[in-house]
């Protein structure tokens, strides 16, 4: 007796995007499984049967196959999948080409995240194009060095600061930035030989009182495997509301997906890409000639 098909993921998946500004040619890649409190795992069986492959294409990637394109917190746009896939890896996911539609006018970003919604159709809205200003300097060092102490750094006066971004925030009347701090580490080189720490914080703007952080993430760490810095990425508003993403250095020379769900209360990092199957290491390879 046969056994029963291997099931698929259960709910819709979130899949990271890849857009050519100039055409809308675009590149899926599954990353998770969006639940009711956030994103989950895949799920994808250890040993799929023959038609698995065919019965995931068939229900995900089929060719026509409209997805909500998300943004900077907002739907921008529509994926519409053309049905062509490529296998990067034979032990990960395959990758899905389509286009990208976005509103006349509107600015197309090179990355971005699209799900598939059960939501009633809605006017997209417009990427929004902001720019850093000088309050959001300000504020930045100065929320930097009232996390490091509050986490028990001594120097943070030793700081720097290696990345920092507006994050747009839709119902918000002034934009949110993200910023990232390191001490003896860099945001984009190999593991320190060293201690390092990092910070990284998401703040929201609050007419009576500035800049509030809503989000942060502290480590400290030695060389070898145990670097751990994040920076800004990207947010989607998903059926479990908004989520904010961050890209993750580990050290192992790879760049893997975090997320943390906006839930009104004390924020973590919820959940993050699996180190086998990055999807900016496959989206990357699907753009080579």
């Amino acid at each position: 007796m046969e056994p029963p098909p291997a099931p698929l993921p259960d709910g819709p998946l979130l899949f990271a995007v890849r857009i050519d500004p100039s055409d809308g040619a675009s590149r899926a890649f599954p990353i998770a499984r969006l639940v009711e409190d956030g994103l989950a795992p895949l799920g994808v069986p250890e040993n799929p049967d023959a038609g698995w492959s065919a019965r995931f294409d068939s229900a995900f990637m089929a060719p026509g196959r409209e997805l909500e394109l998300h943004a900077a917190g907002r739907r921008i746009g529509s994926l519409v999948l053309d049905g062509s896939s490529a296998m990067p890896s034979a032990a990960c996911l395959p990758v899905a080409t389509g286009q990208a539609l976005v509103p006349a006018g509107s600015t197309a970003p090179a990355r971005a995240f699209a799900f598939a919604s059960s939501a009633g159709p809605g006017e997209p809205s417009s990427f929004p194009l902001d720019a850093l200003d000088n309050r959001m300097r300000t504020y930045s060092p100065i929320l930097a060095e009232q996390l490091m102490r509050s986490s028990g750094e001594s120097r943070p006066y030793l700081a720097q600061r290696a990345d920092q971004r507006v994050v747009s925030w839709p119902g918000d009347s002034t934009s949110a930035f993200a910023a990232t701090y390191l001490i003896g580490d860099q945001l984009d080189a190999p593991p320190p030989n060293g201690q390092a720490v990092s910070l990284f914080f998401l703040a929201r703007f609050r007419p009576q009182g500035g800049y509030v952080p809503v989000w942060s993430e502290f480590r400290r760490y030695e060389g070898g495997s145990g670097k751990e810095v994040f920076a800004y990425l990207d947010a989607a508003d998903s059926p479990a509301g908004r989520i904010d993403f961050v890209e993750l250095r580990d050290g192992s020379g790879g760049i893997r997906i975090g997320a943390s769900v906006d839930r009104g209360e004390t924020r973590q990092l919820d959940w993050t890409e699996d180190a086998v199957c990055r999807s900016e290491l496959f989206l990357e390879a699907a753009t080579t000639p």
